[in-house]
Formats: C-alpha cells, sequence, structure tokens
C-alpha cells in the first residue's frame, strides 16, 4: 500500500517484530499507531490487558514520524485540567520503558514581531524577539516512536501494520473491519489524529492539514552560535506569520511554518508537490535564509509535510464518542503534539483501567456513526 506523497522528514524508526495473523477477538483494539496509540497501548498492556495495534500503513509514516520534535507543557489552548504535566509523564514513560530517544529540556523560546528587547532575527522587514521562554525541550520522534512501540509489544501488546481499520460499528462488543476480516473488541481507543476523518466524524470544527517542514544539511562550525541557538532551545512565533523550528544533531536546524489544508478534511489526499505546496516550501526556505545571514548560504536536506488537526478552540478531542458505546476519540492537538500526545494515550487507557471520566473539555459537539469507507 503506498501511503500520501508527504517528503521524508530526518526521522528513522526502528520496528519491533509484528505478527503476520490478526486475531478475532481482544479486550481493547488501538487504531492508530502513532505516539498516541502506543503510549494507550503500552500502559494498557502492562495491566494484563489484550490490546491490539492497527496501522493503515508503516510506523511513522503518519503524524508521529513527521513532527518537528518540539516538546511543549499542555495544549495549544492554554491550561487545562488533567492536561496540566504532559511533560513529567512524557519523562515517567521514558523512564519506566527505558525508551533512549534524546530528550533535552531547555525551554522553548516564544518569539514575537517586535521591536521591543534586542532582536534575534529579522524576518522580512520585522524584527523577530525573544518574548519568554517556556517549559520545554526537544526530542527523536522517531526513536520515541520506536521506543514505544517495542515497548508495547514487550508487554504483548499486538501490533499490524498495513492493516487499515475500514470500519466500526457499535454494538457489544465493537466490530472492526480490517482487511477482509472481523475483530471485536470490549473498547476501541481511535488514535488517528488527521486521519479521522477517514473513518468518523468528528464534528464540524475539525480541521486537518498538513504544517510544512524543512531541515538543513549541516552548516558551518559556529552557526548555531553565531544565530544565537548555542544552547539549543526550539521556539516558535506567538504571533503571525508563524515559524518554528530546533536545533538538530549536532550541526543541523529544522524549520517550519504554513499549513496545506486538505478538501473534505481527508489529509491524505494533501500531495507536497502539488503546485501551491510547493511554492509555500519554497517561501519558507526562502524566508528562513532572510533570518540571519549565516543561514543565506544553508543548503537543505529534507523537505516534508505532517499532518495535524485542530479545531477553532484549540482545545484537542478527547471524549467517549456518543454513538459507539465502548470507543474512546483522541485528535486535534496541533502546537503541542509530542508530550501532550504521550499524555493523552496514557489518560484514555487509565480511564478504561479504572472506569473513571473523561474531561469534559475533549467532548464533540456533534458526531455521526463510525461508517465504511473504501
Amino acid at each position: 500500500m503506498s501511503g500520501p506523497s508527504w517528503g521524508v522528514p530526518p526521522w528513522r524508526v526502528e520496528l519491533p517484530p509484528g505478527r503476520a495473523a490478526l486475531p478475532e477477538r481482544c479486550d481493547v483494539a488501538v487504531v492508530g499507531a502513532g505516539l498516541t496509540g502506543l503510549a494507550a497501548a503500552y500502559t494498557l498492556a502492562r495491566q494484563g490487558v489484550a490490546v491490539v495495534v492497527f496501522e493503515a500503513r508503516r510506523l511513522g509514516a503518519g503524524a508521529s514520524g513527521r513532527s518537528g520534535g518540539i516538546v511543549l507543557e499542555g495544549t495549544s489552548a492554554g491550561p487545562l485540567p488533567e492536561a496540566d504535566d504532559c511533560i513529567a509523564t512524557l519523562e515517567r514513560t521514558l523512564s519506566e520503558a527505558a525508551i533512549a530517544c534524546e530528550l533535552e529540556l531547555p525551554g522553548c523560546w516564544e518569539l514575537t514581531h517586535a521591536e521591543n528587547g534586542a532582536p534575534l532575527w529579522r524576518d522580512g522587514e520585522r524584527a523577530l524577539s525573544l518574548s519568554e521562554t517556556v517549559p520545554g525541550g526537544t526530542l527523536d520522534p522517531g526513536k520515541l516512536l520506536g521506543g514505544l512501540a517495542a515497548a508495547a509489544v514487550r508487554e504483548h501488546a499486538e501490533l499490524h501494520e498495513q492493516a487499515p481499520v475500514r470500519g466500526i460499528s457499535g454494538g457489544a462488543p465493537l466490530v472492526l473491519q480490517i482487511r477482509d476480516r472481523e475483530l471485536r473488541a470490549d473498547r476501541v481507543v481511535l488514535a488517528l489524529n488527521a486521519y479521522t476523518a477517514s473513518l468518523i466524524s468528528a464534528g464540524e470544527d475539525f480541521h486537518p492539514a498538513l504544517t510544512l517542514a524543512l531541515s538543513t544539511q549541516p552548516l558551518a562550525p559556529g552557526t548555531l552560535e553565531a544565530i544565537g541557538l548555542g544552547a539549543r532551545n526550539p521556539f516558535y512565533t506567538v504571533d503571525e506569520p508563524y515559524l518554528w523550528g530546533r536545533p538538530w544533531g549536532p550541526d543541523r536546524l529544522i524549520f517550519g511554518g504554513g499549513l496545506a489544508f486538505a478538501g473534505s478534511k481527508r489529509v491524505e489526499r494533501v500531495d507536497i508537490r502539488a503546485q501551491e505546496v510547493a511554492r509555500s516550501l519554497a517561501q519558507l526556505e526562502q524566508r528562513v535564509r532572510g533570518l540571519h545571514p549565516a543561514l543565506a548560504d544553508m543548503r537543505i536536506a529534507e523537505r516534508w509535510g505532517g499532518p495535524v488537526a485542530f479545531r477553532a478552540s484549540r482545545t484537542p478531542i478527547l471524549c467517549r464518542h456518543p454513538s459507539l458505546d465502548g470507543l474512546i476519540l483522541i485528535a486535534a492537538y496541533a502546537g503541542h503534539g509530542v508530550a501532550l500526545s504521550v499524555h493523552l494515550g496514557r489518560l484514555a487507557a487509565r480511564t478504561i483501567l479504572d472506569g473513571g471520566t473523561l474531561p469534559r473539555w475533549g467532548e464533540v459537539v456533534s458526531s455521526s456513526e463510525a461508517r465504511e469507507v473504501g
């Protein structure tokens, strides 16, 4: 199965051994083997729950393997109950599962287009200045993703790649249509984020898109220090036009900015080779070259798009499906995905384990029945 044409990011994901045969029954089915789904599967499997994870393509082919790897606290909507200790959850998960993913937490810079303070860079005709340093840092998303998958498999969760779920129907248990088979599950965690609309409705206020990114070739010695990133802080702008970035490896940089929206909420139909998207990537590259003279001659190594989703309120979706009893839906956390995705996956798993409630802010206002798609 060929995936969408989104370019190739620099991350590499090591795959744990999979299982060829699909089971007929499980306690919990997790749809989507990204950071959210794998964190949920790992948490459940550690408690002896029979978990099966289904990934439509290959591990790392979607949002989690195309992240910029910037770690931030909370949500892009600001502090929310039960989503205010995401970095601590991430650190605890890494320690517990023995995952090495190059986590560094020097703090993240919030930049603004303002002349007050010492300008860091020039962004077109305006200065970019440091406004605040907030909790955060960076990691290698490929190593985190592969580490979570390996940890889940060690705890006896099953992971099936190239196994797209075509539909979910209600009942007790829920019935998932996979390939030419059906699987019955007492509970389902739907962790598709930007792909959610390929299976169910996530409400009218659900907007998937590609966020565009590029990485540089190794820079000349001393470049990071010359442009003010010697302390290796990641950054993002708090006003428009949006720009984010981070150091990568000993002497490379990653930058991102701009969105390519999907028609009919189907982000997999966006192609970065399309004229408009390619133009946006070229504008991003030109913009980065103009930030500082030391970046004027940088060489680009990779260009790619990463699928994201958000709501106008910027609050994530985390709720029990209103008409499919037993299904938990998690999506729409653009801007704060890395630590938050692990946190929400584990929160959903704990809710299944202890029968607790989910926070009210994550509810979907309107949603339709799951449907079979081609």
